[in-house]
């Protein structure tokens, strides 16, 4: 039976990779490809009335049809290129698509846009980072979506979608930080992590021209041994070689972007190529075979393109990049679906679950589940496979596996419905109504770092531990005006618990610009909103700035306002902010952004009560509470152990050290998170809170206003 593809957005542009050029026939639309296809496999071209619309029906050999508006055509062009059968991604449908992202410390990511380039739809991440999408353009075995928020490399997810409901993802954006540099005349090597980069001389444009000046190399290298890497990297473990679409296993993956002094995007020349060098982490070594094909990702596509092959020498992958993108190593397999959904014993579905499928020689692969339990991937054929499934279960917001089985991966896609069952399950139940009270239409409940989806205003959150958790819900009804609920705290005993109405009224603002424009996500705790992240302004609120002191025997001399890096280093500054002298706190010109101040004792007083209503400020020096501290402290970016640290509040306060005033040195860098208040003591210190990696307690602790501590504002 033929089958019908009306496109009516963005078309599909064809998976694969072939050794040998074909002819292809571009379709264009507004300059963007909406239908490209070999020749060989055109059977017949012709322009038909279909429901009163002209649209240019493309038969193929095999019976597939393409139908394309002839009002959307701009052009049709014959070129050689890759391509395979359109059939092979089925036909255009619309689906439904919630995710998070974050960064690398686990800190939503606000303002991200999120877009759909099959049909253009798009939207942005709230102050939580989450983004929802309904029905976009996607095809039966393949979404895709794209994330953009500068200061980021760009990222992306495939999926492949679920027959109905909402699909669930997660992304991790990784930060621009600038591995090196190298002049474009004379070339140059640049190291980022597990990567080497070597650049020959003359080999970079801009703008289609010949470039001679300083190149600054982004890159960012992920582990594969790391389940880490299904967040980090873009589109999914899928590619195309030899017209087939192939499951992938990444022995090496990396971003790698080049700019010049203006930020400008750079570019290799055309015959030229970069030399890559892949460290093999000591998981892999064994296991990495002494060639591998070498893939680099469309981000129009959301998949794998083979660009040829790469070598082993001794620990090391080498490899040629003609372009940069992002690159990957990998061993490419036949692949089956995999469709499952996860319930309780009680026959209830648990969302949020982290679904990891194993295989013993083809590595993993992750997957979460939707709010109705479900979820959808792929998996290596005729493979013995261990699916493991993983919930939050306590506090330290870290996933524990809580059901494992073994599943037979045949020849044929695993397309039925998979139940389990889980034992110790606690289930937190609720509703999240509007200012008026009432039910609200769409919503979600924090806990965590964890977003759970309403069903309508209900909500059930499947925990599997007992214990005293924070809940904060979300009304997204009205499109750009979601409201927030205070945080509730619960207690989860033997049966669950039951949360109540979780009121969502506060307009969840969420984020604030200083004066250079520089955006920080906010929180709110109690009635006191704040940052969620350092200040790192170089400028008082009313334009004048505020001097940068790198040297050691005026910073200890100085008694005004000024601030610096941790060690002088402007890559530290740029996850910590900014360390500030206290003089810039109560400057008169506002070190804050308007509308916002630098908090007193008092108001920190306020915010640890609400968090724990059992406090008391001790003597000075002493501990405040046991366990305020890991409820502000971010989960990740600290030193082991990072004792008690949830991060429940959404505070995500990070360890970023602190200058002294009565030597050169800095200290306590990734152990110790310092802040200062706008309350003196006396003449020479002042009081501060004070943080750390080995317990969950606050300090209020007095130090020298010549010190440089991290800065977190309030609104006023």
């Amino acid at each position: 039976m033929k089958k019908s593809l009306f496109l009516l957005g963005f078309l599909f542009m064809a998976l694969g990779f072939q050794f040998q050029a074909q002819t292809l026939k571009n379709i264009y639309r507004h300059n963007q490809p909406v239908l490209r296809i070999p020749i060989a496999l055109i059977d017949k071209v012709e322009t038909i009335d279909l429901d009163g619309q002209k649209v240019m029906h493309v038969l193929q050999f095999d019976g597939f049809v393409n139908e394309v508006p002839v009002s959307q055509i701009d052009s049709i062009t014959h070129t050689d290129g890759t391509a395979i059968n359109p059939a092979q991604l089925g036909q255009l449908r619309t689906a439904s698509l919630v995710g998070v992202v974050r960064d690398q410390n686990n800190a939503p990511v606000f303002n991200a846009l999120v877009r759909s380039p099959f049909g253009g739809e798009e939207t942005r991440t709230d102050p939580n980072g989450v983004f929802l999408l309904n029905d976009i353009l996607v095809y039966e075995k393949q979404g895709f979506v794209t994330i953009e928020r500068p200061g980021f490399h760009k990222g992306s997810r495939s999926f492949l979608p679920l027959d109905t409901g909402s699909n669930r993802v997660n992304v991790q954006l990784l930060p621009m930080t600038q591995s090196g540099t190298f002049n474009a005349k004379t070339g140059g090597t640049v190291f980022s992590g597990l990567l080497q980069l070597n650049f020959p001389s003359n080999a970079i444009q801009l703008n289609g021209q010949p470039y001679t000046g300083s190149v600054r190399v982004f890159a960012q290298a992920l582990n594969p041994s790391s389940t880490s890497m299904f967040d980090q990297m873009p589109g999914e473990l899928l590619g195309g070689i030899n017209d087939s679409i192939r499951f992938l296993r990444s022995f090496g993956m990396a971003s790698i972007e080049l700019r010049d002094a203006n930020m400008n995007e750079l570019q290799l020349r055309p015959g030229f190529s970069a030399t890559l060098i892949f460290d093999i982490p000591s998981e892999l070594q064994a296991e990495a075979p002494a060639s591998i094909d070498w893939w680099s990702f469309d981000e129009n596509l959301g998949y794998w393109i083979h660009e040829g092959v790469a070598q082993k020498q001794n620990n090391d992958y080498v490899g040629l990049a003609s372009h940069f993108s992002w690159w990957n190593l990998d061993l490419p397999s036949t692949f089956n679906e995999f469709h499952g959904t996860v319930y309780s014993t009680q026959g209830n579905p648990v969302s949020e679950a982290m679904i990891e499928v194993f295989s013993p020689t083809l590595g993993t692969s992750i997957t979460y589940t939707n709010s109705a339990g479900e979820f959808s991937g792929r998996v290596p054929k005729n493979q013995l496979l261990t699916m493991n499934i993983h919930l939050v279960c306590d506090t330290i917001n870290a996933w524990a596996v809580v059901y494992t089985e073994n599943i037979a991966s045949g020849v044929d896609s695993i397309l039925d419905t998979f139940t389990v069952q889980l034992t110790g399950y606690f289930p937190i139940t609720g509703q999240v109504v509007n200012c008026a009270g009432q039910p609200v239409e769409s919503g979600y409940v924090k806990r965590g770092f964890q977003i759970f989806l309403t069903d309508g205003a209900d909500f059930l959150i499947p925990s599997c531990t007992q214990g005293d958790f924070f809940l904060q819900g979300y009304d997204t009804s009205i499109p750009d005006s979601v409201r927030s609920s205070a945080l509730y705290s619960i207690q989860v005993g033997p049966s669950g618990a039951e949360a109540g109405a979780l009121q969502a009224c506060s307009l969840f603002l969420g984020a604030v610009a200083d004066i250079e424009g520089n955006n920080y996500t906010t929180v709110l705790i109690g009635n006191q909103e704040w940052m969620a992240q350092n200040l790192r302004t170089a400028f008082y609120a009313n334009g004048d700035s505020i001097p940068n002191l790198t040297d050691n025997t005026a910073w200890m001399a100085s008694t005004s306002g000024a601030w610096c890096y941790y060690n002088n280093s402007i890559n530290s500054g740029q996850v910590y902010g900014k360390l500030y002298k206290w003089y810039a706190t109560v400057d008169t010109r506002n070190l804050c952004p308007a509308g916002w101040h630098v908090p007193s004792d008092a108001e920190w007083n306020t915010m640890i009560g609400f968090i724990d209503p059992l406090y008391f400020p001790d003597t000075l020096g002493e501990v405040q509470s046991h366990i305020v501290g890991g409820k502000l402290k971010s989960v990740t970016g600290w030193s082991a152990p990072n004792t008690d640290a949830t991060n429940e509040t959404g505070f995500s306060a990070l360890p970023g050290g602190y200058r002294n005033y009565w030597n050169q040195y800095s200290y306590n860098l990734n152990t110790a998170a310092l802040f200062w208040t706008s309350t003196e003591i006396d003449a020479d210190w002042v009081y501060t809170r004070f943080l750390n990696h080995t317990s969950g307690d606050i300090y209020r602790d007095d130090m020298n206003k010549r010190a440089g501590f991290s800065v977190r504002c309030v609104r006023n």
